[in-house]
């Protein structure tokens, strides 16, 4: 690694030489060759450090206590940051250039076309270089490292579940136990835990929104026009405001529809209504005709049987995955919290991580969940780098396409109603994340960004309260209590890479149904089709995509709707066998 980044070093002082060649204030005699050799020595330099980046990232993940690797992110935060101002230029210059400069770069570089335009969009709210170059000059020791420090926390940070002490990572696996009791302690002790470093917390939303928005500012005061704090998550996403708002609208229609299902699955618990620890609780052992606990292996066939229906290979690749050793989900106090995919910029091959496997049917589908981001990489593998960057919002269509294939294969596959209720279940626990929880999520950082928009100082106790009041105006009467310290133990609200981290899951959970749809109508034309679409998430705009392989227009709530009726049928279904069990 260390070679890789002596190398990229070099890379990055040949980039600085040639980008002096280039006269920003100058743009009608900018030579296009000069951009596109830059274009290129960058995306080589880009891949040998991301490749570093993963590796070190994937280290850390394991062993939060690994000093080596947090050593070598550093190392990699710092260079990345050095490589953005060598190539700040070229960034800078597409923006701004002539169309007909524009012309002729894209006739070098074709596969470039739609992330040049997309990113044109934003040249009204470019700084100058000086400024830019400070931007992400400060941006390693600014607000990128308050997320820093958020990890190293929750990486380290332990609680006492009961008489035993652990990491917080393996409390929140005990959040899908079958034994109330310890799903409460669990909750519990992740509550005091993160109450002890509630100011620390604290700190660093503070300072990342107030980075943000600051930028914003400077951003506004250049283009002479407002910035909104959803409009840089909306850019990165790809997608329209009026997008985000009319799905938006469909879900706050959907709300009783998810209510009742977590009223269904209280029912069924015996419980009057749900506590917050009781979200990712698998079905009563009464309800199930056997206890569903399978082995690392027995997952890993169950998702390869179930994604086979769609075509034989997506099933032969989850073999693929766990034959080559690809997934890590042994259990750790070390380790930290939560489940990713990612991959290895040089090979482009694809690695899942999870912080525990303990076999429960929510392991199992946040496995099939990773395995289907997975396959999404998998299948762009041979195409041009800048053609598969996909936002996150598109990022979710194969993974929630991969949980929904497992998911109805076992409902079908299951003999009796308790075996259909115990993978209906998951429906139910599926309508009340994307359609409650995410919005929650939603409502509650919209809330912060413009309370802090406006000078309000983001102590623990407006956090609480504010919290508190998205979780009641989303759950209502659903939950018997609610997670007032949601915003310091969910890691997404401390990531700054992407900003709103929260409805592009909604979308993805949404689109990932209508495509599911298409199944049915498609027949066996429908694998090849659903690859196409996953090879376009990258080179289009969301809209665009969806317009041209659903031939729909995601900009109306119907859209939306029609997904939404797909949820209303499951949950009908889960309401039959409540009551037949019953």
């Amino acid at each position: 690694m260390q070679e890789d980044m002596k190398m990229v070093e070099k890379m990055v002082d040949d980039i600085s030489a040639l980008s002096k060649k280039l006269d920003l204030k100058s743009l009608e005699n900018i030579d296009p060759s000069i951009l596109v050799q830059l274009s290129k020595k960058a995306t080589d330099a880009s891949v040998i450090l991301m490749n570093v980046a993963t590796f070190a990232s994937c280290e850390s993940s394991v062993d939060g206590t690994n000093a080596q690797a947090r050593a070598t992110s550093a190392k990699v935060r710092a260079l990345s940051a050095k490589l953005g101002q060598a190539a700040q230029p070229l960034s800078i210059a597409l923006k701004l250039i002539p169309e007909d400069k524009v012309e002729k770069y894209l006739k070098e570089l074709p596969h470039e076309e739609f992330s040049v335009r997309h990113q044109r969009k934003l040249r009204d709210f470019t700084l100058s270089l000086e400024e830019e170059n400070l931007i992400t000059a400060l941006g390693v020791d600014g607000h990128s490292s308050w997320s820093q420090m958020y990890n190293t926390i929750s990486s380290t940070l332990t609680c006492q579940v009961g008489d035993k002490s652990m990491g917080v990572a393996q409390a929140a696996a005990l959040l899908s136990s079958p034994d109330r009791s310890e799903r409460l302690q669990a909750w519990n002790a992740i509550q005091a835990a993160w109450t002890v470093h509630e100011e620390a917390a604290a700190s660093t939303l503070n300072s990342i929104i107030g980075w943000r928005l600051e930028l914003n500012r400077k951003r506004a005061e250049k283009a002479a026009q407002p910035v909104h704090f959803l409009d840089t998550a909306l850019h990165q996403n790809r997608m329209s405001r009026k997008t985000l708002d009319a799905m938006m609208q469909a879900v706050s229609e959907a709300q009783p529809l998810a209510q009742k299902a977590l009223k269904l699955q209280a029912k069924v618990l015996g419980i009057e209504s749900l506590h917050p620890a009781d979200l990712f609780a698998p079905p009563p052992q009464g309800a199930q005709s056997s206890s569903l606990a399978l082995q690392y292996e027995e997952g890993i066939d169950l998702i390869a049987d179930c994604v086979s229906s769609v075509h034989p290979s997506v099933g032969e690749f989850v073999k693929m995955m766990s034959q080559k050793e690809w997934i890590e989900g042994k259990s750790g106090d070390k380790k930290a919290p939560g489940a990713y995919c990612t991959s290895f910029a040089k090979s482009r091959n694809p690695r899942v991580y999870l912080s525990s496997y303990t076999g429960s049917y929510q392991h199992v589908s946040t496995l099939a969940h990773e395995l289907g981001h997975a396959f999404h990489s998998w299948v762009m593998k041979d195409m041009e780098r800048s053609e598969t960057r996909y936002p996150m919002n598109l990022a979710e269509t194969a993974s929630i396409f991969f949980e929904t294939v497992v998911g109805d294969r076992l409902v079908a596959m299951a003999k009796t109603p308790e075996e259909k209720l115990r993978y209906s279940w998951y429906d139910a626990e599926s309508a009340g994340a994307f359609l409650l929880n995410i919005p929650t999520r939603f409502d509650f950082e919209s809330e912060i960004h413009a309370a802090r928009e406006q000078g309000q100082n983001l102590t623990p106790d407006f956090l609480r309260n504010t919290m508190t009041k998205a979780w009641k105006g989303r759950y209502g009467d659903a939950l018997s209590e609610y997670d007032s310290m949601f915003w310091a133990s969910k890691l997404h609200f401390h990531m700054t890479g992407v900003q709103f981290y929260n409805f592009p899951y909604t979308f993805g959970y949404l689109f990932a149904l209508g495509v599911y749809a298409q199944q049915e109508k498609l027949g066996d034309g429908f694998y090849q089709a659903y690859v196409d679409l996953l090879r376009d998430t990258g080179r289009m705009s969301a809209e665009e995509v969806v317009q041209k392989h659903l031939k729909c227009n995601i900009e109306e709530p119907e859209f939306w709707r029609g997904s939404i009726r797909i949820i209303e049928k499951k949950i009908e279904v889960l309401e039959s066998l409540v009551n037949q069990v019953a």
